[in-house]
């Protein structure tokens, strides 16, 4: 029955581990508040990478941050809204999150890829 959700899945969207590495806010010396993401890579989300439809980009974009991809987990969240995922050298911003049903069945991430981040 494990093998069934596999069903669908096309080859290059295969689950995959991203590092989750969460935001703390903190104040630099010259009193400004700055975001600081910290982990040691001992928090992992197994998720399926995709690229955003037009519908997602509309739906779950903010002022500053464009929805690119959208990460489906099974299970419920494990990261928060601002968190970053690092899959291999590719960077992502956690823009919006959608626990599906609320049951903790599946999760969906809405996430922008950075370039400028490393």
């Amino acid at each position: 029955m494990n093998n069934t959700r596999m069903m669908y899945v096309r080859p290059g969207n295969l689950f995959k581990d991203f590092i989750v590495e969460e935001n703390k806010q903190v104040v630099t010396g010259t009193g400004r508040v700055a975001n600081s993401h910290s982990g040691d890579g001992t928090k992992i989300l197994k998720g399926c990478l995709a690229e955003a439809s037009d519908e997602d980009r509309t739906n779950h974009n903010q002022k500053d941050h464009v929805v690119t991809h959208t990460i489906v987990q099974a299970g419920s969240p494990k990261a928060k809204r601002t968190d970053k995922l690092i899959l291999g050298e590719r960077v992502f911003y956690i823009v919006d999150i959608d626990d599906t049903g609320m049951l903790g069945i599946s999760t969906i991430y809405y996430a922008e890829e950075r370039q400028d981040v490393k």
